[in-house]
């Protein structure tokens, strides 16, 4: 045991002595700056294994002026370090901003694993150094051992499990915590009463809305986004949307805080009156989920490993220990390069797989748009878990599936009853959101109102328990 630690030790002096680990990093630096946000290289940059103070600033730096959508250059850098800017030779700054400097992304991503294995080898040195110390200074070589275990654990050398009489009571603190926090949600506020009922508010994990076209996703995410980023807890939302503009996001808030008709608002044909509501509503919007909320216009760059830098820098620039994290829609979420998959059921599976890890490494509550298979739909009936079979895995990979459904008969019949009685309100349309899986919870059915005009949606008093058989359909 001695001779082999003491050899492990010999190659962490070895590492220890490369002269060239700095050029490495700067290499690393230097290809991040000139990929920018959402590239492989981001998890490098939030990481603390620099072997420099000055580095670690200016990695730092360059995750804050990403986060705020500030192009690098020496001075949006010298204004985040702060009082850490005196500390930055400023030949260094210049030329780690020198696209010359850069390498190939795949070169910098050998050189990040290779200085994570010297990382390694330097954390076993110190662990095995303190054994040969104890041992030589005549400890027992069990309790020496002892030492060396638990040095190890605590400098990630190896993975130590605790048993469960060991792991119990600092879960049973976070039970209490839980129980003494006055939080009436362990999840986030949705806004919508009886959803939080169904779901204990919006849970940590993947949640998937589904539904046919016209039941008005978008407009509930959105609605749903501002409740979150309006509400009193202060969680940060990041809303990915790969089809709307942000022109037309924005807009549905405005409509549904104003009670002006969207299509009024987009076409610029407000009167004096319904103008001054749209200015109300949008100082009520920027004043309220607007500081919390966060809209990309996404595209193929927008991977989920670029969503989970998105969220480790929003929790970074919050402080906020929670997030939430929307995306429209499931389907379209682009794969990394490289990966080559075979059809979009393939692409889903491997995106919720990914989106699973993220919500469990971040502790973000994700909300994902998907689509349902055409028959489904076209016959109207109501919504099954067999709907979504040709969208990939998310009856299994989900942690909560809802579908919206509306029924078009009844909304005919309501919209001749409004038209007969000439009533100075525009078209509502009954909608219901079936809860089909719920991991840690039970299956439901909440009744909506849904205003298409005003992309408003309201609750309509009514939850209803929903039968497996029900949402098993034929699956």
């Amino acid at each position: 045991m001695t001779d082999k630690l003491e050899d492990l030790a010999a190659l962490a002096v070895e590492a220890e002595a490369d002269e060239g680990r700095h050029r490495l990093e700067e290499a690393i630096l230097a290809t991040a700056a000139q990929l920018g946000p959402g590239s492989d290289l981001m998890g490098a940059l939030h990481g603390s294994g620099w072997s420099r103070a000055d580095l670690q600033a200016i990695a730092g730096a360059m995750v804050c002026c990403f986060g705020d959508g500030v192009d690098l250059h020496p001075d949006t850098i010298t204004a985040r370090l702060g009082d850490q800017a005196p500390d930055v030779d400023p030949a260094v700054l210049s030329r780690l901003l020198d696209p010359s400097q850069a390498v190939p992304v795949t070169v910098a991503l050998e050189y990040v694993s290779r200085l994570a294995k010297l990382d390694r080898r330097r954390q076993a040195e110190s662990a095995g150094l303190q054994y040969l110390a104890a041992l030589r200074a005549g400890d027992d070589p069990d309790a020496a051992f002892s030492v060396l275990l638990k040095t190890a654990a605590e400098k990630k050398v190896v993975r130590q499990h605790s048993t469960e009489a060991e792991g119990f009571p600092g879960f049973l603190e976070d039970l209490a915590a839980r129980h003494s926090s006055g939080r009436r949600w362990l999840g986030l506020d949705s806004g919508f009463p009886h959803l939080n009922e169904a779901l204990n508010g919006l849970p940590e994990g993947v949640t998937v809305l589904a539904g046919p076209p016209s039941t008005g996703k978008t407009t509930l995410v959105k609605q749903i986004a501002d409740n979150v980023a309006g509400g009193s807890d202060n969680v940060p939302v990041l809303f990915f949307s790969f089809e709307q503009s942000k022109e037309e996001l924005r807009i549905k808030s405005l409509a549904r805080l104003s009670a002006v008709d969207s299509r009024t608002i987009w076409k610029g044909r407000t009167s004096e009156d319904t103008w001054a509501n749209v200015e109300q509503a949008a100082q009520e919007y920027r004043n309220g989920p607007g500081r919390w909320l966060t809209i990309i216009e996404a595209d193929r760059a927008d991977t989920v490993e670029a969503m989970r830098t998105a969220v480790v820098m929003a929790k970074h620039r919050t402080g906020a220990d929670r997030v939430l994290l929307i995306l429209d829609y499931l389907q379209i979420i682009p794969t990394p390069e490289g990966v080559r998959l075979d059809s979009i059921k393939d692409k889903v599976d491997f995106n919720l797989s990914e989106l699973r890890r993220l919500s469990r490494d971040l502790k973000a509550s994700v909300l994902a748009i998907s689509s349902e298979n055409r028959e489904a739909y076209k016959k109207n009936e109501k919504p099954t878990i067999a709907a979504l079979k040709e969208s990939g895995g998310i009856e299994y990979s989900a942690d909560v599936v809802i579908a919206l459904w509306r029924d078009n008969k009844e909304a005919a019949r309501l919209e001749e009853i409004r038209l007969a009685s000439h009533v100075d309100e525009p078209q509502t349309v009954p909608v219901e959101a079936f809860v089909l899986k719920n991991r840690n919870g039970e299956l439901a059915r909440i009744s909506l109102i849904f205003t298409p005009a005003w992309a408003s949606f309201r609750p309509d008093g009514q939850i209803a328990s929903l039968d497996w058989s029900e949402a098993l359909g034929g699956s």
